[in-house]
This record gives C-alpha cells, structure tokens and sequence, in this order.
C-alpha cells in the first residue's frame, strides 16, 4: 500500500472515530447502561476483592505466639524441673559481639554446663508483639535447624492480656482489674513474676535496659482496683541453670530484657536475628560494637 493509500484509510478511520464518539456522546441512555454495568461489577466483585485481601493478611499472619503458648502452671512445672524435656534447651556462653574469636559457628557458642529456656511475655494489645512475631518465628525456626543447635532451643510465650484474643476488648478492660479474664495467668501472678525478675533487670547495663521500663515500673500492683495494667510487653526472660542442678531459681533469671536491646531496630529480620542471639546469651549485644 502506498503512502498515498495510507493517509487515505488513515483519514478515514479518523472521520469514523470521530462519528462514533459523536454518536456516543448524544446517547445518554448508553453511558447510563455503562456506569451502571460498572457499579454492578464493582459491587459483585467486593466479596472477591475482601477474599482476596483476607487471604494475603492470613499468609503473612504469623501464629508463632500461640504454637508455643503455655500458662503459669505449666512455667512453674518447668520452673521447678519437673518438666525437664520441655524446660533443658540449649543455651550460649554469653560471648561478646566484641570478641575477636567470635566464631560463625553457633555449635562452638553452645555451653556445655549450662542449659535453660526463653519465656516470651505478649499481649493482644501489644503492636510490637504483633510486629515482631514473624521475625522471631524465622530466627526461631532457622537457627533450631543450625548444626549443633539440632532443634533444641527452648521458646515459650505467656500471653498476659485482660482478654486473650482481643486487642479492643483488652485495652477497654485495663481500665479495671475486675474485668480481668485471662486463665493463661493469673494478675497475682503477674505481680510474682514482675517481683522476681525486678533485680535481675536493674542490673543489667543500659543497652539491656529501656528508659520506659524502671524500677518504679516494677512497684506496681497490678491487681489494685483501678487497675495498673500488665507486665511490660514484650518481655523475654532467660532462666539457665547448671546441667546437674533440678531446679531453676525463678528470682534470678540470667537476662530480662524488655522490648529492643541497645539500638538494635527488632522490627527488622536482621534486628530480631542479633536480639534472639543475646537473649539466648549466643552473642551479646555491644554497644561499643554497633
């Protein structure tokens, strides 16, 4: 086809384009069938849309908290080494991230004396426990399958929220102490467990410490009528204990570490990776160091 021919069909597609949008303009009654077809559609396809959305939330919602629930009877069982194939995990020696015969091999950091367990203290209402769940559950997962660490790590979490499950109602419920409803573990408890890891937290050096949580955080009573809340979340707590020893010395854990430690961004894979380091005592957190 020449160029002549071209321009020629060309021009006729445009006069034709031209009349069709004529026509398309003077016919209401067509753009009225067209926006209401568009409606339709969108309102058909919500229930798709939702499902969808649903469906992404629930693939990267992690369930880690509950997989490895327990209350407080089953911690003072544990606590008190009558549970000992759940509580004996694997434990570090406690190297500095500042030692230069810091070894990239996890199986030379394991001790061989001392052997113990993380509890996890989380809240329905707890935005960082809800943020940091998937990064503690893929350094959880990862490191138990290391060489030399073969599956025993040793995590468990004790929800202590006024109403498990249910952050709105949790947070209405802190209000009062009465409206307290949580069999996972008790507010007396709370009480018990804030006293006996109180000492152990003010000792530590400051990069272990959050200028949110002080001692005067631990002389409240949880129980007191207008309410004073819970345990500060989230908490990790490391018991150790020697390897011949039964028992686990609840008033003096090894670590008590509330929420991030140092500088350390623990709403980051790589940030939860070195915290889960140190409050198992693998390699502890410098700050000379970062």
């Amino acid at each position: 086809m020449s160029s002549t021919e071209v321009k020629k069909e060309n021009s006729k597609f445009k006069v034709k384009a031209t009349a069709a949008w004529e026509w398309f303009k003077s016919a209401a009654w067509l753009q009225v069938l067209l926006i209401v077809g568009l409606v339709v559609g969108i309102v058909v396809s919500i229930p798709y849309i939702v499902q969808g959305i649903t469906d992404l939330v629930n693939k990267n919602t992690s369930h880690f908290y509950e997989s490895k629930e327990i209350t407080f009877d089953d911690f003072e069982k544990m606590i008190a080494g009558d549970d000992p194939s759940r509580a004996n995990g694997v434990v570090g020696t406690g190297i500095k991230d500042t030692d230069p015969n810091l070894s990239d091999d996890y199986s030379e950091l394991v001790s061989e004396d001392l052997e113990g367990f993380v509890v996890m203290f989380v809240k329905a209402n707890c935005d960082n426990c809800s943020s940091i769940q998937s990064y503690v559950e893929t350094w959880f997962n990862q490191f138990n399958n290391e060489d030399g660490i073969n599956n025993r790590l040793r995590l468990f979490t004790i929800d202590v929220s006024f109403v498990p499950g249910d952050s709105s109602k949790s947070t209405e419920a802190e209000g009062s102490a009465n409206d307290y409803d949580n069999d996972n573990i008790s507010l007396e408890q709370q009480n018990e467990i804030m006293q006996s890891i109180k000492d152990t937290y003010l000792s530590q050096d400051e990069a272990h410490k959050v200028s949110e949580v002080t001692e005067s955080t631990f002389e409240m009573d949880l129980t007191s009528p207008s309410g004073s809340g819970t345990i500060p979340t989230p908490t990790f707590v490391l018991y150790t204990k020697d390897k011949d020893v039964k028992e686990y010395d609840m008033t003096k854990p090894t670590k008590v570490i509330c929420g991030a430690i140092g500088d350390l961004n623990y709403t980051s894979q790589a940030g939860m990776n070195s915290q889960m380091l140190d409050i198992f005592n693998f390699v502890v957190y410098s700050e000379k160091a970062n």
